[in-house]
């Protein structure tokens, strides 16, 4: 047995490696303790009736996020870079991906097995077999993704996955208890899934071809960061939607309610769209070489 040598290799502007004394344990300590918060006050707010606690806990953790950016500017190793936010379009795909995903997961696929279960009497095991395309679509999905990234240029493709996102909510606001399946869920189910697949793709590609070199990993833990995020904080508002506009005695969401809570992720995957056509730019996968 041998144990290999894993110490950081040096980066092309530094004299010496990375070392854990470098690590931004401040950086670090303020955006865990600011997504905690917003967090936990988001999640909390509609069960609690928006207690003046749970408007505490999101201000404050907003304000630690305020300190969070004061503090990166003044680190040597951000966990942040600074320059990372002059890449143009940078800001933009990530508002994009954030309303985008956040439409899919946390205001219509969430809600779209409750709909399933509480009014249309579905099983358990029946609402599983009902997501199923989306593993089966998903393959498909990655396929033609491969194949259209050297065809199309990114931001067409990741245009068409926050139209993809909308589909969802779009093929579920006219149904009724009574819909089959097969008319408008199996349709919503399978064409959603394309969203996933599409923009994670082809936010890789703008990460590999337009941000420097020595911010790309930076940027894709800042992406995967904001994919997790976005499912808490729109579940978290869908919820809140949810209960203002169609509140049970049982405290779950009346019909109504899911219908609103799907035209908010009808609007915010259409609002992605729009950001992307207008501020990113994403190239072919071999107009140009990575940036170094």
């Amino acid at each position: 047995m041998s144990l290999p040598d894993l110490s950081p290799a040096k980066d092309s502007n530094d004299a010496d490696a990375p070392s854990l004394r470098q690590f931004d344990f401040v950086g670090a300590a303020l955006s865990s303790v600011g997504c905690g918060l917003v967090l936990f006050g988001l999640t909390q707010g509609s069960s609690a009736n928006w207690n003046p606690y749970t408007w505490s806990l999101i201000i404050v953790g907003l304000l630690i996020f305020v300190l969070f950016a004061f503090v990166e500017r003044s680190v040597k190793r951000p966990l942040v870079p600074n320059g990372l936010w002059k890449t143009p379009g940078f800001a933009a795909l990530l508002l994009a991906y954030f309303l985008g995903f956040g439409g899919f997961t946390g205001a219509w696929q969430f809600y779209a097995v409750q709909f399933w279960e509480r009014y249309q009497g579905a099983s358990p095991l029946t609402v599983a077999l009902y997501i199923l395309p989306n593993g089966i679509v998903g393959v498909l999905a990655a396929f033609i993704v491969s194949k259209t990234l050297h065809v199309f240029p990114g931001h067409w493709i990741f245009t068409a996955s926050m139209i993809c996102f909308a589909l969802g909510p779009a093929f579920f606001l006219p149904q009724t208890p009574s819909t089959p399946y097969w008319a408008l869920s199996l349709p919503g189910v399978a064409l959603a899934t394309f969203g996933p697949d599409m923009s994670f793709a082809a936010a890789a590609i703008f990460i590999t071809s337009s941000v420097p070199r020595s911010y790309q990993g930076s940027a894709g833990a800042l992406l995967v960061t904001v994919q997790n995020l976005t499912s808490a904080i729109m579940t978290s508002i869908s919820d809140s939607i949810g209960v203002k506009i169609d509140p049970l005695p049982s405290g779950e969401i009346g019909l109504q309610g899911l219908k609103a809570i799907w035209w908010f992720g009808l609007s915010s995957s259409l609002m992605g769209a729009l950001i992307t056509a207008t501020f990113v730019r994403i190239p072919k996968a071999e107009e140009k070489e990575h940036v170094q």
